[in-house]
């Protein structure tokens, strides 16, 4: 999170960019500019095409978080990348039909999008601006509004498509889903469905390293990676049942102000209390301290800075009546190892990934027994 710098919010959404996506912007000035001899009119083209490209994926996870929102579901942000974007969502839409929309409207989206762009390919062929496939081809590489406009098409096509494919986690993968929960309910439809995505991304993947198409090959291993997470997921959400944040909570936390430094804080650590931190202005919480807070303040600015100038003031918090499911993909989603749980306002000690993964351990385990007695 560290990495992201947030571009605006749209409906309460966070839109971030992953530092990481100027290397693409980079790559992608030098590959039109420098590598294809063009200058810097080709350097501006790569530059304007790949941003006109992800500005359809904003859209495209804009219609997922949007339609995620009208049935309830919660959204923190989404998240760009140079392998695309991401919705992080803490609550998912409860109903397999809810699910079914929202795994569409992104797809959807992007074939709207194409429309009137390929409206606009069709004129650029009947004037004669486009006057073969091969020519159509050589258009697609080079800076031109005609390329532009082919390459966007093409582009927001291929996205619905590929989307579509049935491999979760993607889209069409959480189709796949939705339309077996109406039958055989959403834990088993899930197992059904991440299987069928690692099939696809094994597919992907041969085909890949048959055609030497490294991109196919590392797409292959992000779907395979992203259904096997799921399906964990899933494993652990059926163990977890309904259990309450409440039943998790530790409440011997020790709150920090503000003004203290971290000598204090290791002070604390030492002497047995938790790691991670709220910290409170006189009943109000005002910010977090995590571990690795704690870590790289140490490292960067020594034990004498202030609490106040390296806590985290942008966090999730969860209530003690939240399930503990909730927790953990807040946990996963955000990439905190420790929530706060507030409850009007006030905090009432802290969740982590440890103590949800010690209730998990044992539960999973009585279940394990239980059957070895039947």
């Amino acid at each position: 999170m560290q990495w992201s710098l947030t571009l605006g919010t749209v409906r309460g959404i966070k839109i971030k960019i992953h530092l990481t996506f100027l290397l693409l912007i980079a790559w992608a000035a030098y590959n039109y500019g420098a590598s294809a001899g063009r200058g810097w009119q080709g350097s501006l083209y790569g530059v304007l095409i790949t941003l006109a490209l992800f500005f359809c994926v904003v859209l495209h996870e804009l219609a997922h978080s949007l339609v995620a929102l009208r049935y309830g579901g919660r959204v923190r942000e989404i998240e760009l990348s140079p392998i695309g974007g991401v919705s992080k969502m803490e609550t998912m839409p409860e109903k397999p039909s809810q699910e079914f929309v929202m795994a569409l409207a992104g797809p959807m989206v992007n074939l709207v999008i194409a429309v009137p762009l390929g409206l606009l390919v069709l004129m650029l062929i009947i004037n004669g601006t486009i006057r073969s496939a091969s020519h159509l081809v050589y258009l697609l590489g080079r800076p031109s509004w005609a390329g532009l406009v082919a390459n966007l098409f093409l582009d927001n096509v291929l996205l619905a498509l590929f989307n579509l494919l049935p491999a979760f986690p993607m889209d069409g993968g959480r189709v796949l889903r939705s339309t077996l929960a109406w039958r055989l309910g959403q834990r088993q439809a899930t197992r059904i469905a991440t299987g069928v995505g690692q099939g696809v991304a094994m597919l992907l993947g041969l085909a890949g390293v048959f055609t030497s198409n490294w991109v196919l090959v590392f797409i292959a291993v992000f779907v395979f990676a992203g259904a096997q997470q799921e399906g964990r997921m899933n494993a652990v959400l059926a163990v977890l049942g309904d259990l309450r944040v409440e039943q998790a909570l530790i409440t011997a936390c020790q709150p920090l102000s503000p003004d203290d430094s971290l000598d204090m804080v290791l002070e604390h650590t030492l002497h047995g209390h938790p790691a991670c931190y709220g910290v409170m202005e006189g009943e109000r919480l005002v910010g977090l301290l995590s571990h690795e807070d704690i870590t790289s303040a140490l490292a960067t600015y020594g034990h004498t800075v202030r609490v106040r100038d390296v806590m985290q003031r942008d966090y999730p918090s969860v209530s003690p009546r939240d399930t503990i499911a909730r927790a953990w993909r807040l946990m996963a989603t955000s990439g905190r190892h420790a929530l706060p749980v507030v409850e009007d306002r006030k905090l009432l000690g802290m969740v982590t990934a440890q103590q949800i993964g010690e209730i998990y351990s044992f539960l999973a385990a009585r279940q394990r027994q239980e059957r070895g007695l039947r």
